[in-house]
């Protein structure tokens, strides 16, 4: 492990750990009191920082806050890929729980919560589903990818404007290296292992947060996040709580809000 020093006022570190065969750059804002909550919040897709300033945020209100960059992104070495994701996912866990790592910074590995934002909030959901020592989960408009899987197939207009997406940040061009040569194959050979939906209830024991933009054009309230929100309510012992804001997918003018929601959610 190697530890640099970062945003004093924030006190956050970098660290560096293996998923596999990937160094992943990590960053940990730390609350600097022992045993308290820890979230292992995920990134958006090409996401990387303290977006809405939420690490210093939670850290200054009592909550360890570790982030990371998924393989093959931004300061991370790797493929990036669906399913590798799920494993730097793995390489997070066993990287807070290690003897070296929970003893420097006081974890305690009973009380982690996982969380993410778009791309990153239906990873969490996903590795909660084949997880079962996931209790707490955060979900920040994080949408279904079986469900977008069937849009990509019934809208080939919507499937091409992936692809040229994709191609356009694929390195040399752009800043990531994939496993696959088209990443919308690899959504699609596994679409039911992605789907949120048909898998809720594998979620049942497990209390979870959702929050959604009311005007969010990327991941669609009524077609995503609403359905994961019915079919998790089918589930006999399922704690879960839907946060709708009047706001897009950027929840920049409604963060303050939000930050304050998800202090005293992960608190209560």
């Amino acid at each position: 492990m190697i530890y640099q020093q970062l945003h004093g006022s924030a006190k956050c570190d970098t660290v560096y750990f293996k998923s596999e065969d990937a160094i992943l750059t990590g960053y940990f804002f730390s609350s600097e009191i022992d045993y308290s909550p820890t979230l292992i919040f995920l990134q958006g897709f090409m996401e990387t920082g303290d977006i809405w300033n939420l690490g210093k945020t939670l850290s200054n209100n009592g909550i360890n806050v570790f982030m990371f960059d998924f393989r093959g992104c931004f300061g991370s070495t790797g493929k990036q890929g669906l399913l590798n994701s799920q494993k730097d996912i793995d390489g997070a866990f066993n990287f807070l729980k290690s003897k070296e790592f929970s003893n420097l910074y006081k974890i305690d590995s009973s009380n982690i919560i996982l969380g993410g934002y778009s791309y990153g909030g239906h990873m969490a959901m996903l590795y909660s589903i084949y997880h079962s020592k996931i209790k707490r989960i955060i979900s920040i408009a994080g949408g279904d990818l079986g469900i977008f899987a069937s849009l990509l197939i019934e809208r080939p207009e919507l499937w091409n404007s992936y692809f040229n997406f994709f191609n356009s940040i694929k390195k040399p061009i752009g800043p990531v290296e994939f496993v696959y040569d088209n990443p919308i194959d690899e959504l699609l050979e596994n679409q039911s292992y992605f789907s949120i939906c048909n898998n809720a209830t594998f979620l049942q024991r497990t209390d979870i947060l959702l929050i959604a933009g009311l005007d969010d054009q990327t991941v669609l309230l009524e077609k995503q996040i609403i359905p994961i929100y019915r079919e998790l309510k089918k589930n006999k012992h399922q704690k879960v709580k839907i946060i709708i804001y009047e706001t897009d997918h950027s929840f920049k003018d409604v963060s303050n809000r939000m930050m304050e929601e998800l202090k005293n959610w992960i608190n209560y």
